[in-house]
């Protein structure tokens, strides 16, 4: 009669997995292993095991039940796209009702195949590695999957040397554990502890790290590939050594063929499953999804940053080992957008330098281009929500993250925020400035001269005006006019810290980091109030209990006057709004059809160029430039207005599908006035932003002609040359803010801006 214990007849469901009794083969084995054991030898071994036990009891229940085992934390978008995962050892947690029955089967063929019928030790296996002790004093396997789990669970402290005495100690150990947790608990706890090789640790890491596919999708065959990893998982890796991992796995599919776990048919078509193109076909999902490395992440810019933030809140142990659960803000439709739009236009820029070079021999020269893209939330209760970030081309060559990390010069668009503290100190949209010739005294003998863009001059301007041309003489004015200390004070609550003590504050002269801007640009639709950018929302342990949230958590720091961030809003509106055959710098933004505002910056011979503005539902910021500062090039093809908007609309128009058209909220205390967009006067149809109690001028007369005379010197147009404030000509208001202080120092630039009153489309 044939033993049922010892038959191929394959094993379909877990009592397959329990055998009444011992195999065929292991019968004489463990006969005479019962009989030798009867000597004085294992009497004493017995008698120490007992006393053993009787002295780990406690010890080994409770570290047993304590230990859980190292688990990377894994990091999600806001709408639950998991990003990856910040892990030392690759391991993802599994019931093992989780893990298919031929994964078992294959693990227990190889490691343990009577793992369901011994107590935790195996008396044959046991006595032969004795045997080979005492003849010849070295130490081999024998140990069961108990045992091994006994190795692995730190908390144990049974060592890791190679003496017998460690292998009593770790036979002690597994009994005790036999009799305080079931089986099941034991090869759960095994199969996600086991150490497959690479930093796969579990077998559904090994899962993802070589196949690319969680362990509920495993083939037999894969499953025997993974398996074969335990004797030697660098020799067997089927990554790096195909020829062994193909030996090793067809090896365990012949070992569950004899331990009936498996027919002969399914180990026949596991064989004839080709492990090379398995291996290659998922190999770049498997690296993505198997690494802890930031550059296999989503979003990869944005997830250094939250890893940044979890290693300063929580600590590096705590991130890669604890399994913490982090949601983050980021939208990953925005993400993807950002990521296509930007490289897209990176691209073409670098084909037209490419050809440009190459037609003037200058091949050599060649860099490319670089960029960066902020989108933060408007909407309530998100506000300051990191929605999408790119900073670079590519991050596996340019960790460098331009959008936290690189601090460039803002040129024009540091503009509205001196507008901004012109009508926080008593000027109106209508304001006259005269916009002519301006110069300044410089130490040595030089003298200041700075330019518009173009070199022209429009003479008297209202404000508002000269904000959709981005005049760099008016903007000099009205920083001069309200005080360098005021439009100071007014960034750095915005969030822009400058050392910039001059004038050059008004032309873009200090530094902002993109998503600076970007949060600074944002408290014009949030009515003054800045919100501190966010990444992360909510952390849980991998038991679920809350270790931060940030929702309920978040203060607005007031930065301007609601009324003023309006009328200055509305001000941007008209750089994005062309008309009367006006096309001011910004004027491609009015492709995207709903409201909407921002400024051009460009600095001196292109070195950056920007485009910063916003919806009632995000602000977006797009930088352009390169990463040593070079120009882009000279022209009205290199401004903020020809490089980052186009890319700025592309990404809004893509963001905004599906969004209601919405107009930015009028606060209390603003009234509304017909004038005359080019005169300011009331004489026009374009419905101008006042603050209450301020109103504009029927006829403004004009002002008596200006003719500025250069002071004796060399005439520098740069203020990088440094040197003193001047004093404001045309009509401007008077101010209660201190008189400026001496012109800062610019590294590279002036903050140029784009201008045109042509009634063509201008190219700036």
């Amino acid at each position: 009669m044939t033993d049922p214990a010892c038959s191929n007849a394959p094993a379909t469901s877990r009592e397959d997995l329990e055998p009444i009794l011992p195999r065929r083969r292991g019968c004489f084995g463990l006969f005479m292993a019962l009989m030798l054991t009867a000597g004085a030898l294992w009497g004493a071994a017995l008698g120490g095991f007992l006393w053993m036990v009787d002295h780990t009891t406690s010890r080994v229940s409770q570290a047993f039940a304590d230990f859980r085992p190292k688990v990377g934390s894994r990091v999600y978008s806001s709408d639950g796209e998991e990003l990856g995962e910040f892990t030392l050892e690759a391991r993802r947690l599994v019931r093992l009702s989780e893990i298919p029955l031929h994964v078992q089967k294959a693990v227990l063929a190889t490691e343990d195949a009577r793992f369901y019928a011994h107590r935790g030790v195996r008396i044959d296996a046991l006595f032969s590695a004795l045997r080979d002790f005492l003849v010849s004093g070295q130490t081999r396997g024998a140990s069961t999957i108990t045992m091994q789990v006994v190795r692995n669970v730190e908390p144990l402290e049974v060592g890791q040397e190679r003496t017998i005495f460690r292998k009593l100690r770790e036979m002690v150990v597994a009994l005790q554990i036999e009799r305080q947790f079931t089986k099941d608990e034991i090869l759960e706890l095994y199969l996600n502890q086991v150490f497959l090789g690479i930093s796969a640790h579990g077998v559904d890491a090994a899962a993802r790290q070589y196949f690319g596919v969680g362990v509920e999708d495993l083939t037999i065959g894969e499953a025997a590939t993974i398996a074969g990893l335990l004797r030697s998982p660098n020799r067997n890796n089927p990554i790096t050594n195909l020829k062994n991992a193909l030996a090793r796995r067809n090896i365990v599919l012949d070992q569950m063929f004899e331990e009936g776990f498996i027919t002969a048919e399914e180990r026949d078509k596991a064989k004839a499953e080709d492990l090379e193109a398995q291996v290659n076909a998922r190999f770049e999902k498997a690296a993505r999804l198997a690494s802890g490395n930031v550059a296999q992440f989503q979003a990869p810019y944005f997830s250094e940053e939250v890893r940044q933030f979890l290693m300063e809140r929580f600590g590096r142990d705590e991130v890669f080992q604890e399994g913490l659960q982090i949601q983050t803000t980021i939208d990953m439709r925005l993400q993807r957008v950002a990521e296509r739009v930007l490289k897209e236009a990176l691209d073409a820029f670098d084909e037209k330098q490419r050809k440009r070079l190459e037609k003037e021999g200058k091949l050599d020269e060649f860099m490319p281009v670089s960029g960066a893209l902020v989108c933060l939330d408007n909407r309530s209760p998100w506000e300051g929500y990191v929605r999408a970030m790119v900073g670079g081309r590519d991050f596996t060559r340019e960790k460098y993250n331009t959008a936290t990390q690189a601090r460039r010069q803002p040129g024009s668009s540091i503009k509205p925020f001196v507008w901004a503290a012109a009508i926080g100190n008593g000027f109106t949209p209508s304001s006259i400035v005269v916009d002519a010739p301006y110069y300044r005294p410089l130490p040595g003998g030089r003298v200041w001269a700075p330019k518009n863009f173009g070199g022209t001059f429009s003479g008297p301007i209202p404000i508002r005006h000269a904000l959709e041309k981005s005049v760099n003489i008016v903007s000099i004015k009205l920083a001069e006019a309200v005080g360098v200390p005021v439009v100071r004070s007014l960034l750095e609550r915005c969030g822009i810290p400058t050392d910039v003590e001059g004038l050059a504050i008004a032309l873009g002269a200090g530094e902002v980091r993109p998503l600076d801007h970007c949060a600074a640009y944002a408290v014009f639709p949030l009515g003054g109030q800045r919100y501190e950018p966010v990444f992360v929302t909510e952390v849980r342990d991998r038991d679920g209990l809350a270790r931060l949230d940030t929702r309920d958590r978040r203060a607005p720091v007031p930065a301007m006057d609601p009324r003023v961030a309006y009328v200055t809003l509305h001000m941007m509106e008209g750089v994005c709004q062309p008309g009367d055959g006006f096309y001011p710098t910004g004027w491609r933004a009015s492709a995207l059809k709903r409201p909407v505002a921002g400024k051009t910056g460009t600095t001196n011979d292109s070195r950056d160029a920007w485009f910063c503005g916003f919806t009632r539902q995000y602000t977006t910021v797009v930088w352009v430039g390169y990463r040593d500062n070079r120009p882009l090039g000279r022209g009205a093809d290199y401004t903020g207005g020809r490089l980052a908007c186009p890319i700025w609309v592309e990404f809004m128009s893509e963001a905004h599908e599906g969004l209601p058209v919405e107009d930015f909220e009028v606060p209390p205390g603003v009234t509304f006035y017909k004038i005359n967009r080019m005169t300011g006067t009331l004489s026009g149809s374009y419905e101008e932003a006042f603050l209450a109690g301020t109103r504009p001028p029927e006829y403004v007369p004009p002002p008596p002609p200006e003719e500025p005379v250069p002071l004796e010197g060399t005439v520098v147009s740069d203020p990088s040359a440094g040197g003193a404030g001047a004093d404001a000509t045309g009509s401007l208001p008077s101010t209660t803010g201190a008189s400026p202080g001496a012109m800062g120092t610019a590294p590279s630039g002036t903050g140029e801006g784009e201008t045109s009153s042509s009634t063509l489309p201008p190219e700036g």
